[in-house]
């Protein structure tokens, strides 16, 4: 039996693994938990077949734990939109109650979720939400801070990190914007961009953290 604790590890390993090569320090800090923790569940997470563990190639989900995974992202990401387009939430309070609402919703009220926002393809963030048979969609997009000079982009997603999203409200870099990079300023300063035609100077944090899609 899936437990809220073992749905948000499946939950991060998932995570971790789409950037890269897991490790339990990712897991631990991903989950708010130590790496003796993180040990003890990981050993959990192998018995129940979730889990695969090998030396050389490191820690990874099962097919089993990765339709966990998908299925828990998935009622996150509805529960963030039908907060803000349902219930009137602004987008960077969404994910905390997400996260409590996400381990005990039904099935079929999930269902009635999707149905009810007509089975949408992003979050609020722009985060793909997984379909209902565990297939993400995939997003080709870059960090705003990897694009090249004078190029042109729509903004495709945010990390969902509340101090980031209202920033970003507020320069209205908000999925589906379209910008144009210009450059950056030396030693390090902030990437120049046009937004709705007007100048912004985007902080490098942000940069790193917003996401889109180059136009052709």
């Amino acid at each position: 039996m899936n437990t809220p604790s073992i749905e948000d590890y499946l939950k991060a390993i998932y995570k971790a693994g789409v950037r890269g090569e897991i490790t339990s320090r990712d897991i631990a800090a991903r989950v708010g938990v130590s790496a003796p923790a993180v040990s003890k569940m990981l050993r959990r997470l192998v018995k129940l077949k979730l889990v695969r563990m090998h030396p050389a190639t490191g820690i990874h989900l099962t097919p089993f734990g990765q339709r966990t995974a998908l299925q828990t992202i998935r009622r996150h990401r509805l529960l963030e939109l039908f907060l803000v387009k349902e219930l009137g939430y602004h987008w960077d309070e969404v994910h905390a109650e997400a996260e409590r609402l996400e381990h005990h919703i039904s099935p079929r009220f999930e269902e009635r979720i999707a149905e009810k926002l007509g089975h949408p393809s992003f979050d609020p963030h722009g985060d793909p939400i997984p379909t209902a048979g565990g297939i993400m969609p995939q997003v080709e997009e870059i960090p705003l801070s990897a694009a090249e000079e004078h190029t042109e982009l729509i903004i495709t997603r945010l990390r969902d990190n509340a101090e980031l999203l209202r920033y970003a409200a507020e320069l209205e870099l908000l999925p589906g914007a379209r910008i144009e990079l210009h450059g950056r300023q030396p030693f390090g300063g902030p990437f120049n961009i046009l937004v709705s035609g007007e100048a912004v100077a985007l902080a490098p944090e942000a940069a790193e953290q917003i996401f889109g899609r180059v136009v052709a």
